[in-house]
């Protein structure tokens, strides 16, 4: 399945990964790649943060991944936090 950019989301339209999302589910993942990819770009965000944006929070960052953004992964002490930051954007 291929996805369309919902037209509320323009350039930074970054789909979901998985093929079988549903089409009735691609804005509103659409909305959440968009809305971690602009909290990273404000500066490093811990998971506990970007799972309050997105349950699978994980899943996004993949989605943004696969879009062409590098996002580096930190684990900070014994507690299971990981910081997540912006490293490089698409072009």
């Amino acid at each position: 399945m291929k996805h369309q950019a919902p037209p509320n989301l323009g350039p930074l339209f970054a789909p979901p990964r998985d093929p079988n999302v549903a089409s009735t589910d691609v804005a509103r993942l659409s909305g959440q790649n968009l809305a971690i990819y602009r909290r990273l770009q404000q500066g490093p965000a811990t998971n506990k943060e970007l799972a309050g944006m997105a349950l699978k929070y994980t899943s996004r960052l993949s989605d943004l991944r696969a879009a062409g953004f590098t996002i580096a992964a930190k684990r900070v002490g014994d507690e299971g936090c990981v910081v997540y930051s912006l490293v490089k954007e698409v072009a």
